[in-house]
């Protein structure tokens, strides 16, 4: 076999070692903007800091644009359950399956949405009040 084949043929072998490297690093999760998410602790004073709401808005494989639809829709499908006086987390929202994971926080709620091979992650804070 001549050298350049040989050296071809290594070239090539690097370059399909080299590709899912590259894939993968490209599907780490971003961090989305969820600032229109938050509420105030007090809804009667609209100045007030903004702490409960969507945290912490997260994902791989999808625009934020998604995330972020997807968030608010699950945040109105909680309020209205809890608004009806039922604490009901939200299990599937636009096409998502919801797990909630382990809370770090009090009144907080921990979820991961998969659809597919993308995935969103939140933490939702409720007033306890």
């Amino acid at each position: 076999m001549p050298r350049s084949a040989k050296l071809f043929i290594a070239t090539l072998l690097l370059t399909a070692c080299l590709l899912p490297g590259t894939a993968a690093a490209t599907s780490a999760p971003r961090s989305c903007h969820s600032a229109d998410l938050h509420y105030p602790a007090d809804l009667f004073a609209p100045n007030g800091p903004r702490i409960f709401g969507v945290f912490g808005l997260r994902i791989a494989h999808g625009p934020c644009t998604t995330a972020h639809h997807v968030a608010q829709d699950w945040m109105r499908r909680f309020e209205t359950a809890f608004r009806a006086g039922r604490t009901i987390v939200p299990r599937s929202v636009d096409g998502f399956r919801f797990k909630t994971l382990p809370a770090h926080e009090a009144q907080e709620f921990r979820e991961r949405g998969q659809m597919g091979t993308t995935t969103i992650w939140f933490d939702y804070r409720i007033p306890n009040g």
